[in-house]
């Protein structure tokens, strides 16, 4: 249940484009805060920014493990070779 409501969340967040805002708001807000030279802002404005990070990050995992190919190592090495009872 919990997990289900992770997921539903996750797939709301990606269809919203949340981290992108996120990513956005943060940058501004650590812009402001180095103009204004106001050390709090900065402190509050960069979690923003590190939890968009996160999410592109786990998006990025998530395409790289779909796009991976397993590998059928009985196609790759050749066929051992047969004896011949001849002996």
């Amino acid at each position: 249940m919990f997990k289900q409501k992770i997921i539903e969340n996750y797939k709301l967040i990606k269809a919203k484009k949340v981290d992108n805002i996120l990513i956005l708001a943060g940058s501004i807000g650590v812009a402001i805060g180095l103009f204004l030279e106001i050390a709090i802002i900065n402190q509050i404005f960069v979690w923003p920014v590190l939890l968009g990070i996160c999410i592109k990050l786990y998006d990025f995992t998530e395409k790289i493990e779909r796009s991976i190919v397993p590998y059928d190592f009985n196609n790759l090495l050749p066929p051992p070779k047969k004896k011949s009872d001849k002996s």
